[in-house]
């Protein structure tokens, strides 16, 4: 790790210079992002941050829990700085019973989607009721997610025609449903619902790089194409007529444009991109943040206040991923520890906007992090202290080999920060299933903008793992730690109210 920056210690290791990501980044980046589609290649790119770790020396009772219902209740360690001790667990408090929030029409909504064995799209409550099955299709669907009303489920389809983006009611079983848009060159990979329910913006294959398309979710018009790039990744603004976007990842071919919805796909330029991923809107529309590229290639965090147009900034290394609170202008951010590092893997930290001040959250190697709605926690998984290996390796010409030849996903820890009283605790350990790890945590900060993990109260999160040798879905309540069996199933994603 190389030495702090003076006047940035302890939060953010920066190093005297750092080159530019080469073009092969930028390849890597688009090799990956493309094979969401279902590429199994994909999966080894995120494999670099967890290849060649040991098992542990002792097996965690957690993963290895039968179907008895002694499994989900396990001794929940706490430590208010994440040493990894164990703490007195006797009088935790029970699980306490999931609100259930209403639609302004009085239905209630509270709902979890997943994908069954079979590749159809499941739909059912938290505690296993109601459950529907929503289609019966023969494409297999990926990544299916709420709207924002609650009222429908967007997903990708694919068959051997290609694949389509498609809008489904949360009710009867379609056979045969319509795409909203299909092709069999250039399918959608990606989905990420406007605020305002109406629309749907996706990426999808484009001969120059990768396609923003709009289309509306009721069918009423064709899809349009708004903008091409690779890598890209985007925002919504809250009354859903603009984007913010990030284009192209660094350099002279990069962007960072603030779009309009209706216009032709081009924007004013905001900064020259650095070294990040998804750009953030703050809740109150306020703020801006972003990574800004500087003399020297380097990269700086910065929260600009369009309001006042001054700016908070930070300098750091490696990439750096962010998530702003959605009720406070609170910034959450990780980033590489080496000056080389292409990876944003590295300990958790908390930016406020008006002042710039930062607080060191964790010091865990911490590969992804959520916030809750209410805006009180933060949940974060982190890979093993002991024996992690290499966690920011850069290439390696055999890895694809040697993951084919090892077999086996990483085990992840389940963390949770109360941001309020800057306390956090480890849960439990667990092995994610292979989407989950290969195809969403790389990229969680844009999937976190459109998918949920959380319930709409903050009171639990949804998360699929492989136990038994099955890819299963529990509910875990964030109080006292423990975990239900929900479904055999992949990517769960709760509605946002």
């Amino acid at each position: 790790m190389s030495e702090f920056e003076p006047g940035y210690d302890p939060f953010v290791a920066m190093p005297e210079t750092q080159n530019r990501p080469s073009g092969c980044r930028i390849i890597l980046t688009l090799v990956v992002v493309l094979a969401l589609i279902g590429m199994s290649a994909s999966g080894a790119i995120w494999f670099f941050f967890f290849r060649e770790q040991p098992e542990p020396v002792e097996p965690d009772p957690i993963v290895q829990a039968t179907a008895s219902s002694t499994a989900s209740e396990e001794a929940v360690p706490t430590e208010s700085d994440l040493t990894g001790e164990e703490a007195d667990t006797e009088n935790e408090p029970a699980a306490t019973p999931l609100a259930l929030p209403t639609a302004q029409d009085g239905t209630a909504i509270n709902r979890i989607v997943y994908i069954n064995d079979e590749g159809q799209i499941m739909a059912l409550g938290p505690d296993g009721s109601d459950e529907r099955q929503l289609t019966n299709a023969q494409q297999r669907f990926q990544f299916p997610a709420w709207s924002p009303d609650g009222r429908s489920i967007a997903a990708i389809g694919v068959d051997r025609a290609g694949a389509g983006l498609f809008v489904l009611a949360d009710g009867a079983t379609e056979v045969a449903p319509e795409p909203l848009y299909a092709d069999q060159s250039e399918g959608p990979f990606y989905l990420y619902w406007s605020p305002d329910s109406k629309q749907v913006s996706f990426l999808a294959s484009h001969p120059d790089g990768m396609g923003l398309h709009l289309v509306q979710a009721d069918g009423s018009a064709d899809s349009r194409l708004l903008t091409i790039g690779g890598p890209l990744y985007w925002q919504w603004t809250a009354d859903s007529r603009q984007m913010l976007i990030h284009s192209g990842f660094s350099g002279e071919a990069s962007r960072l444009e603030l779009i309009t919805a209706d216009g032709d796909g081009t924007g004013d330029a905001i900064a020259a991109p650095g070294f990040f991923q998804v750009p953030g809107i703050s809740a109150d529309g306020r703020y801006l943040a972003y990574a800004e590229e500087i003399p020297g290639g380097s990269s700086r965090l910065a929260i600009v206040d369009t309001q006042s147009e001054a700016m908070e900034q930070q300098r750091h290394a490696g990439l750096v991923a962010m998530a702003w609170s959605p009720t406070a202008n609170q910034l959450a951010f990780t980033n590489g520890t080496e000056p080389d590092s292409s990876s944003f893997v590295g300990p958790l930290r908390l930016m406020d906007a008006a002042t710039g001040e930062v607080s060191l959250l964790s010091n865990e190697p911490i590969v992804a992090f959520f916030w809750s709605p209410d805006g009180r926690y933060l949940a974060a998984l982190s890979i093993s202290r002991s024996g992690e290996g290499d966690i920011n390796a850069q290439t390696d010409k055999d890895v694809i080999g040697k993951l084919a030849r090892q077999q086996n996903l990483p085990r992840v820890r389940l963390l949770v920060y109360d941001v309020t009283t800057d306390e956090g605790r480890l849960l439990f350990s667990f092995v994610p299933t292979f989407t989950f790890a290969t195809q969403f945590l790389p990229f969680f900060d844009q999937y976190a903008l459109s998918h949920r993990l959380w319930s709409p109260d903050s009171s639990a999160l949804v998360l699929p793992m492989v136990e038994n040798g099955r890819n299963q879905i529990f509910i875990i309540n964030v109080v006292s730690g423990q975990k239900q069996f929900l479904a055999e199933g992949l990517m769960p994603f709760w509605s946002p109210r």
